[in-house]
């Protein structure tokens, strides 16, 4: 009777040891875990500002695009280097030319 009280005993005291060693585990697995988590999460957070502020400066950029690239502002800005108006049609392009000149009707 002694024996099976000291083995019932023993695996008493192994399964409590046993219960406190994987708890202690788990819970530094769930601490570990639980911080890098963290981190990425942080990093995710800075992937996203970093996200909308590229998605804004794309925006004002394509306003910019476009705001340049109306027909008016670009006749503004050639008027303002020194092109004029063309007061005659153009006849041709000689495709052969080494300079590739328009030829006005004269």
């Amino acid at each position: 009777m002694k024996s099976k009280s000291l083995k019932a005993k023993k695996i008493i005291r192994l399964s409590f040891i046993s219960s406190i060693v994987l708890f202690v585990l788990s819970l530094g697995a769930k601490i570990y875990l639980c911080g890098s988590l963290a981190v990425r999460n942080s990093d995710l957070e800075q992937a996203f500002l970093q996200r909308k502020r590229l998605e804004e400066e794309i925006s004002k950029l394509s306003y910019i695009d476009s705001t340049l690239s109306a027909i008016s502002s670009i006749e503004k800005q050639a008027k303002q280097i020194g092109f004029v108006e063309m007061t005659e049609r153009v006849l041709a392009i000689d495709p052969s030319a080494p300079v590739q000149v328009a030829v006005l009707n004269q």
